[in-house]
């Protein structure tokens, strides 16, 4: 019969070897390491090659320490049986957890992912997380020590890896080693911030990242957080988002600010003139009492809901005429479901020029503006103001 201890330490290298793995925690620890709760272990990238990052959990602080795969699951093998008496390693095909009892008998316990009959192993390292390291997640309380979401977290859980998945593709265009300068507005307790930050990390980029937000008692928690993950290049600030002054910024982000906030942090992108712009929009009031029916279009706007949602679509498809027209490449995109929130939109801008306005697509955001009755949209106020104070006035009329 293969030993316990040998089952487990293969399964490791396995997972690691066709990229299941996911995370370690190791356990109940006595001897040398009596003082330590837990060790968690992920895979990180480094200049070097990918290396296992231990994180040692005292009561008062938390130490990292990064060895090379080789070396790093020689001392994990060395653990088991002697220092430590109980681990657990998270798969995207299932867990596994190696308990050891009095007499130091080992005992190896197996637990498959849910799988939909007819899916393949391959369909299953599909869905493995492009965020590997979650520990920012777990001291912000979205998940356990295991990795698991905790109740009422799945949700969140879920937006912030569908968040990294979206932008995934767009950050490729960044170099190897390049800093990022990132900038998120609104961020709230920090989950977004924390995790894309993580994210351009683990895949060889070197992120500055700023939260901006205006509560106090939030922004104090995240860099409590920030402080425990021992990262001096990401940090959270108190400000509105229309009069805080960061420089440089590469990529700016702002999820669900509200109404009219979205416009400020979007014209913010523009003048500090980021490579990409990222925003989530949320309760567009603005433009609900000026919005009119184009002649032909009256039937979509009988009932209150329609001239809702019309309200909506009018706004984004306007943001992004306006960024199309100084120099970006837009797309709108779902990245969560509209069973977890109805806050599901990512407009997401990247600039493919030099900066500065183009007068014909100024030109045909402003016909497309006027075509729905609206005189005033604030990203297209703070535009085109720069452009001449007197050229536009109200419905297309020139002076």
């Amino acid at each position: 019969m293969t030993d316990p201890v040998e089952q487990f330490i293969s399964a490791i290298r396995d997972s690691i070897d066709d990229q299941t793995f996911q995370k370690l925690t190791l356990g109940k620890f006595q001897n040398e390491l009596a003082s330590v709760q837990h060790v968690y272990v992920r895979i990180v990238d480094l200049k070097t090659g990918p290396h296992l990052s231990f994180v040692y959990r005292y009561p008062n602080q938390d130490v990292t320490k990064n060895s090379p795969i080789p070396e790093g699951i020689n001392i994990i093998t060395g653990w088991l049986g002697s220092t430590c008496r109980s681990a657990t390693l998270l798969t995207s095909k299932g867990r596994q957890q190696l308990l050891f009892g009095r007499r130091g008998q080992p005992r190896l316990f197996t637990q498959d992912s849910p799988s939909i009959p007819g899916t393949s192993r391959a369909h299953d390292r599909e869905k493995t997380r492009l965020l590997r390291d979650e520990r920012a997640l777990e001291l912000l309380g979205v998940i356990d020590s295991e990795g698991r979401p905790r109740a009422q977290m799945g949700d969140k859980y879920r937006q912030v890896h569908h968040f990294i998945e979206a932008l995934a593709p767009i950050l490729k265009g960044a170099s190897q080693g390049e800093t990022l300068h990132i900038v998120d507005m609104g961020c709230g307790k920090g989950y977004l911030t924390f995790a894309l930050h993580q994210f351009l990390r683990e895949n060889g980029k070197n992120p500055v990242t700023t939260g901006v937000e205006k509560r106090d008692s939030l922004v104090e928690s995240a860099n409590a957080i920030a402080g425990q993950l021992g990262d001096n290049n990401i940090r959270f600030i108190q400000g509105e988002i229309n009069d805080v002054e960061i420089k440089p910024i590469d990529i700016l982000i702002a999820l669900h600010a509200c109404d009219t906030a979205t416009d400020d942090a979007i014209y913010q992108g523009i003048q500090e003139e980021c490579r990409w712009i990222v925003v989530s929009p949320c309760c567009q009031h603005e433009l609900r009492p000026q919005l009119t029916a184009p002649a032909g279009f009256e039937p979509l706007f009988r009932h209150g809901i329609q001239v809702d949602r019309m309200t909506e679509i009018v706004t984004d498809a306007l943001r992004c005429l306006y960024l199309e027209a100084w120099g970006y490449q837009t797309r709108i995109q779902e990245f969560v479901g509209t069973e977890h929130t109805a806050k599901n939109l990512l407009v997401v801008a990247s600039r493919t020029r030099k900066p500065g306005p183009s007068e014909d697509l100024v030109e045909r955001a402003l016909e497309f503006q006027h075509r729905f009755g609206i005189q005033n949209q604030r990203l297209q106020t703070l535009l085109t103001a720069e452009i001449s104070p007197q050229r536009h006035r109200g419905h297309g009329e020139r002076i």
